[in-house]
């Protein structure tokens, strides 16, 4: 049975849709919604119309029948789960992973929200509205849920962590090679496993700095 829930289970996993909920419930945990079916067999989370969901044995009929009633805007989860879900009907990609440290000897330049907007508004990149983002980058700032890397003008990386993985929330380059500067330095602040989330022909940039790829997840966004 599909219960709503104030606290979720602990899952320790590197999986983007179990960092996502986990980052979801300690920044939003007060205006977020969650859910858990029979204890860990799903986890669900969902916040401004956006459901992650996390299969460990899932009930799908009542899964299907669960997310017919609740209608998210949209719905993140591993592939094989979306493919269960709802067919072909939804937006593949790949999760790449690497657990190799990295190191930056440049440090970061202190950006504000909009300079971080701005360098991350290239095309590929799937960004909300300014308000919106602005208002989520600085909550999950203040709360140590997402750290940044950032040089003015030329790259820009972000990413948000559980305190057991880190999942690169997004990346751009406005200059040859800046992208592995990016990514490099956003990963050299942690010391954890880290997953990136990229289209398919993204996939090389991730591999050609010490990612492997890890399995396919995917968005199903309602139609209008």
């Amino acid at each position: 049975m599909i219960s709503l829930t104030n606290e979720i289970p602990k899952l320790n996993l590197p999986l983007a849709e179990v960092v996502k909920i986990n980052c979801t419930y300690e920044s939003y945990k007060d205006i977020a919604l969650f859910w858990t079916q029979d204890g860990t067999r799903a986890v669900i989370s969902m916040l401004d119309g956006n459901m992650v969901i996390y299969n460990a044995g899932a009930d799908m009929d009542e899964l299907r029948e669960f997310i017919a009633i609740i209608s998210p805007q949209s719905v993140f989860s591993d592939a094989d789960t979306l493919t269960a879900l709802f067919g072909v009907d939804f937006h593949k990609v790949c999760v790449m992973k690497t657990e190799q440290k990295f190191v930056c000897d440049n440090l970061s330049d202190t950006v504000s929200s909009k300079e971080i907007y701005e360098l991350l508004d290239v095309d590929g990149l799937d960004l909300p509205p300014y308000e919106y983002f602005a208002v989520d980058f600085c909550h999950r700032l203040n709360h140590g849920q997402l750290k940044y890397y950032a040089t003015k003008g030329k790259c820009a990386a972000v990413g948000i962590c559980d305190g057991q993985a880190v999942v690169v929330n997004g990346i751009a380059s406005h200059k040859k090679g800046m992208g592995t500067q990016a990514l490099a330095g956003l990963l050299s602040q942690y010391v954890l496993p880290c997953i990136a989330v990229c289209e398919e022909n993204i996939k090389p940039f991730y591999l050609k700095n010490n990612f492997s790829h890890a399995y396919y997840a995917g968005y199903w966004r309602k139609t209008p």
